[in-house]
């Protein structure tokens, strides 16, 4: 799970992401991004009704925010939102992280490693 400081929860806070936000696509999920206003990316996760059952959707925002926090050093310090779509079931958790990885890395939303 992620920690309480990278997650949004306010209805508002997605509103103004949907709103205000550039959005990128894959084959399983979309991603919506605006500037954070906190020297810290905050990720927040929709899934509809149209993906499944309740057991179904907790499943997936589940594999999302464990790929999200396992590589939450990564992201760019923007707003996230992430939205499944219903194709997205029938994956494994290490392809949606790659995908998530992936998408991330093609629109520069990944941050470089810096050697110390």
């Amino acid at each position: 799970m992620l920690k309480k400081i990278n997650r949004l929860k306010k209805r508002k806070e997605f509103n103004y992401i949907y709103k205000k936000g550039t959005v990128i696509y894959s084959n399983n999920f979309l991603i919506h991004y605006v500037r954070a206003f906190k020297p810290y990316p905050q990720i927040g996760i929709s899934v509809s009704k149209s993906v499944g059952n309740s057991v179904v959707r907790s499943r997936v925002k589940r594999i999302i925010s464990e790929a999200c926090r396992l590589n939450i050093n990564k992201f760019a310090v923007k707003n996230y939102i992430i939205t499944a779509k219903e194709s997205i079931v029938n994956k494994k958790s290490n392809e949606i992280e790659a995908e998530l990885i992936k998408l991330l890395t093609k629109n520069n939303l990944i941050v470089k490693e810096q050697n110390v």
